[in-house]
């Protein structure tokens, strides 16, 4: 039994308080995100599933989960649910359009040109360092 079970059983489960906080721990709860670079869940994080660089991890701690991108960039976070159908609709997605874009066409290069802009703020806001900087852009430079 979880946590939040027994704390659902102290409030009754069935009663419409129960439900309600039931249908949101539940349901698919993804969390504002700002792209931030990680460790790339090196301590206090297992990783549930990966796809073409992408990894969904849950906290060892806390149990919510995140989704990082191949540069190990948070792309996602909230609940344990909703992160993983937000990484099945992004298999889906890279797999209808061969592999999102690392093989062809414009949508690479997109979104290689997003990231890199992305990390620039990061750069400009002292989050990453001018090394860290070069080192992501000659990667995504790649991509363009």
């Amino acid at each position: 039994m979880s946590e939040y079970d027994e704390v659902l059983g102290q409030l009754g489960a069935d009663s419409s308080l129960g439900k309600g906080l039931r249908r949101i721990l539940d349901g698919e709860l993804s969390m504002p995100n700002i792209p931030f670079p990680t460790m790339g869940g090196l301590v206090f994080w297992n990783t549930i599933a990966s796809r073409n660089g992408y990894k969904l991890q849950q906290n060892m701690i806390t149990q919510h989960a995140r989704i990082l991108d191949p540069d190990d960039v948070r792309i996602a976070w909230g609940t344990i649910s909703g992160m993983e159908r937000m990484m099945n609709r992004m298999v889906r997605y890279m797999h209808e359009n061969d592999g999102g874009g690392a093989s062809g066409g414009d949508g690479g290069s997109l979104e290689a040109m997003q990231k890199l802009k992305q990390l620039k703020e990061l750069l400009d806001i002292g989050a990453i360092t001018q090394s860290e900087f070069n080192e992501k852009k000659r990667a995504l430079m790649r991509r363009i």
